[in-house]
């Protein structure tokens, strides 16, 4: 069967603007999904933390009622390797293709915030695909404010993430972030109807 819609990723590093844009996309009638609501599905499923447990067994709480420590999973991960790789095969793909499949079953565009897209190499799963730019600074300076983590914290998840200032977009449209929320809103709804 034909595919009969647009799957759009919404890409770009931390503290970049996805989720804004993703919420402008939304405000404005447009299909919305998001992998960061997925993996918070997927951290309520008994299965998924008793898995996690294995490798992560100060960070989930409880014995019967089981719940993680979100940050304390982070931290461990941006610190080694071969847990962060665990991690995106438990947590990051499986929410990319639910994600997906639930977009799949809209009819026209849909689009879907994909934080790590490059890092996991999904991009060929999408028609097109929006970067959200924005100076590194306030990237770092935004996400203080937002997660309450420290700027080491915020390196250490930067620097597991693609360069954004050099990597190669070829084919990607660009959205810079560098303005205020109604110049995002501007540039991203420009860019949404320009899709055909």
């Amino acid at each position: 069967m034909k595919q009969s819609n647009i799957l759009v990723a919404i890409t770009g590093g931390i503290g970049s603007g996805k989720s804004s844009a993703l919420k402008i996309l939304k405000d404005n009638g447009f299909a919305t999904f998001s992998c960061d609501e997925e993996v918070s599905a997927l951290y309520k499923k008994r299965g998924v933390l008793r898995t996690l447990k294995k490798e992560f067994p100060a960070a989930i709480k409880g014995k019967f009622s089981l719940s993680a420590d979100r940050k304390e999973i982070a931290k461990v991960c941006f610190a080694d390797d071969k847990k962060r790789l665990f991690l995106e095969s438990v947590l990051s793909a499986p929410a990319l293709k639910n994600a997906v499949k639930k977009a799949k079953k809209i009819k026209g565009v849909a689009f879907i915030e994909v934080p790590i897209l490059f890092e996991c190499k999904a991009e060929g799963l999408f028609d097109k695909v929006f970067v959200i730019k924005r100076d590194k600074g306030k990237r770092i300076e935004g996400v203080k404010l937002r997660a309450a983590i420290s700027e080491e914290e915020i390196a250490a998840r930067m620097n597991k993430q693609i360069d954004y200032d050099s990597f190669d977009f070829t084919g990607a449209t660009i959205i810079e972030n560098e303005g205020t929320e109604s110049d995002l809103k501007t540039a991203v709804l420009k860019a949404a109807n320009e899709i055909k």
